[in-house]
């Protein structure tokens, strides 16, 4: 067993940090930024071109993020933008590393460029979510798929899924997290959740399928945001509620507001999940503020 899957085994939920890589190649100020989570954070989780925009390659930075700062790295991977033969490259590459865990993704829409040239006709895809869980089960086991063996025996890679707690369709969600960890994952990083009641059953679904749940908690920074994630994003429209709660705050009244919620979710979940996912929707600054309150209180506490 990895150390990373054997922490999603104690009996206090772990804490990832999400986050995307930087625009471009100066990698100083989010290196420094993340600086500040260790020894509060178990895991950074680096996002792979989230919403179709171009990022610095996620593996260049995780192995900088290891080499820096010493931190786990969960990496995700998505099948839209890499073939078959450069999915499993990238695999290797990230066994090598030492990456703690790869993430297995389809991939955000692409959408029209400011050309008006549709970007769906550049979707790779050679394979979705499930099958590249399965290509992950295949090189643990030494096998390329190509009939070759690999010359020596890796580091076992260890595969993990994700999952909408937010559908209204949930028996879908379940069915394909049901073949998720059928694949070979070991994990599942959910959509955020704002709820304790949806994150409950959402957890007892996911324990038939023998998944650690580690739980998507966004913080959210200001009324534009809660805007935007009403309006353009369908898979939190289960989430209009909570988010309607954030209509005429100031950017201050905002970030209290869910900083305080947040806190109080995450303890009502703590020894319920195996982990929690903070993410960086709109920047870190407020995802790393949540993260060291919640490891300060939960230091108090103990």
């Amino acid at each position: 067993m990895s150390a990373l899957l054997d922490s999603l085994s104690r009996s206090s939920p772990v804490v990832w940090l999400e986050v995307a890589p930087p625009r471009g190649i100066n990698c100083e100020s989010l290196i420094a930024k993340l600086g500040q989570l260790r020894g509060h954070v178990d895991a950074i989780n680096l996002t792979d071109n989230a919403l179709a925009q171009v990022k610095l390659s996620g593996l260049v930075f995780a192995s900088m993020i290891k080499i820096r700062l010493g931190l786990p790295v969960v990496l995700n991977f998505s099948c839209r933008d890499r073939n078959l033969l450069a999915l499993k490259a990238d695999l290797l590459g990230a066994a090598a590393l030492g990456v703690d865990a790869v993430v297995a993704v389809t991939g955000d829409k692409l959408v029209r460029n400011a050309s008006g040239e549709n970007g769906r006709a550049h979707v790779v895809r050679d394979v979705d979510a499930i099958g590249l869980l399965q290509v992950i089960r295949d090189l643990n086991r030494g096998d390329t798929g190509e009939g070759r063996r690999l010359l020596k025996t890796l580091p076992a890679i260890v595969a993990g899924a994700v999952a909408n707690p937010n559908r209204g369709a949930q028996e879908r969600e379940f069915e394909l997290l049901a073949r998720k960890a059928e694949a070979g994952a070991r994990f599942v990083i959910t959509q955020p959740v704002f709820d304790r009641e949806r994150a409950f059953a959402f957890v007892d679904r996911a324990r038939t399928c023998n998944l650690k749940v580690v739980l998507g908690i966004l913080p959210v920074k200001r009324e534009a945001m809660a805007n935007y994630l009403t309006d353009r994003v369908a898979d939190l429209s289960g989430a209009r509620d909570h988010l309607s709660r954030y209509t005429g705050l100031s950017e201050a009244q905002a970030r209290e507001l869910s900083i305080r919620e947040n806190l109080e979710l995450m303890h009502a979940l703590d020894g319920v999940v195996a982990g929690f996912n903070i993410m960086s929707g709109g920047g870190p600054s407020l995802s790393i503020e949540l993260a060291l309150e919640f490891s300060r209180r939960r230091a108090q506490n103990r």
